[in-house]
């Protein structure tokens, strides 16, 4: 059975805002030009799944939301009005493509009068499928209950979404294993020791033991290299505002306001947990962020990653650093969760730990041991290009496509 899938995906916004700056003549381009400069770019997981779709015979396509010039070139080809709203526009992308499938990353359009109007307007449409794999709250689930599948990168999310009534299925996050013929022979030369390229965003559930293991490295000695991206001092203190106010409130017995006051309740979650400031050393530091080929370049020079994942990841793993880091032949460090011999051999194929203590010890020890520290970088670079290819998440997900789309049919 022959389908056509689409992927409306959206990019990382600080990726997007850095491929236009060092691409500002791109609008000269037809939008395939302009589609293919960024995705060779990006290296994009979606963009992967698409071409990994094709590869096995499926009619794919992915539209960038939040690419902005790129959407303006296919408003242009197709003689749209320029005052369309984006909703609409990516329902008339979508119409044009008239897929059977529609997997949908960008949650910013996901409501229950764009998808009824989506389905009115295609209905080749059989399957409606998406990703999270972030903090959520009640708003956001509801939405997301608008899925036939949702899919999520760890077993500690599913869960908690099958709990909350959402049919979930579990997809962890993959490597692209054709990136490596892309990034130069010279940088397979380590010149870093040891790095973490990443967000660091405080409180509801992003990063606060990241933030606090990344200060205690630093305190140690550790030369830990970060490119990252740090908020700023003006957001953090608005976070914290809302720490006090939302805990004010809880402790009156007035928790019916934070529901009832919309931006209350959109930002409940900063009510969780304390709110910190950066420490100088850390700001210090922090580098800008790198992306798409130059991130995996830098990878590929660095000695040793740190990773660790986002509170909203509870007891179990599943970013998607797991499987950049050892994908492109670094020695990763990551935080030891309940799942993860499912996905790696520790002390084998990675390193990890349960302490911060424990995290210093070892790196410690990986930059003493170069020899031991590469046998290790290989066998976890082995690993993933065998067991966690997007190839092979693909070869999952058509088999599921299928299944659901020959069950719709009978």
């Amino acid at each position: 059975m022959s389908y056509r899938f689409v992927r409306v995906t959206n990019f990382y916004k600080e990726y997007i805002k850095d491929f236009y700056l060092r691409n500002e003549n791109v609008n000269i381009y037809s939008y395939e030009e302009h589609y293919q400069l960024i995705i060779k770019d990006s290296i994009e997981n979606s963009s992967s799944y698409v071409n990994n779709f094709k590869k096995i015979g499926v009619t794919a396509f992915e539209i960038i939301t939040n690419a902005e010039s790129l959407q303006n070139a296919w408003k242009k080809e197709h003689h749209l009005s320029n005052n369309i709203s984006n909703k609409d526009l990516v329902i008339e992308q979508i119409k044009f493509y008239q897929p059977d499938v529609i997997w949908l990353d960008d949650i910013s359009l996901l409501t229950k009068e764009w998808k009824d109007k989506l389905l009115k307007k295609v209905p080749s449409i059989k399957l409606f499928v998406g990703h999270h794999c972030a903090p959520y709250g009640s708003e956001l689930v509801e939405r997301l209950k608008l899925f036939d599948i949702l899919f999520t990168c760890t077993p500690g999310l599913k869960k908690d979404f099958e709990k909350l009534g959402l049919n979930t299925q579990l997809l962890y996050h993959g490597f692209e294993s054709s990136i490596l013929n892309n990034i130069n022979e010279d940088n397979y030369f380590k010149t870093n020791d040891f790095v973490f390229t990443g967000s660091l965003i405080t409180g509801g559930g992003f990063h606060k033991s990241r933030i606090e293991y990344i200060e205690s490295i630093l305190k140690s000695g550790i030369n830990l290299t970060i490119y990252g991206n740090l908020e700023s001092l003006n957001k953090i203190r608005a976070k914290k505002i809302f720490y006090y106010l939302i805990n004010f409130l809880r402790k009156l017995g007035l928790k019916s306001i934070i529901k009832n006051v919309s931006i209350l309740k959109k930002n409940e979650a900063f009510g969780d947990s304390k709110i910190k400031m950066y420490s100088k050393k850390l700001i210090k530091s922090t580098k800008p962020p790198v992306f798409g080929k130059e991130m995996y370049q830098l990878l590929a020079k660095s000695n040793i990653c740190f990773n660790i994942h986002g509170d909203v990841a509870g007891n179990c793993a599943g970013n998607i650093r797991l499987f950049e880091a050892t994908g492109i032949g670094s020695c990763l460090v990551t935080d030891w969760k309940e799942n993860i011999t499912e996905l790696f051999e520790p002390g084998k194929e990675i390193i990890t730990y349960k302490t911060k203590e424990e995290c210093i010890e070892k790196v410690k020890w990986l930059i003493d041991n170069p020899e031991e520290r590469k046998k290790i970088a290989d066998a976890g670079q082995k690993r993933t290009v065998t067991d966690h290819s997007i190839e092979k998440r693909t070869s999952f997900l058509n088999e599921l496509f299928l299944n659901n789309l020959m069950k719709n049919n009978s």
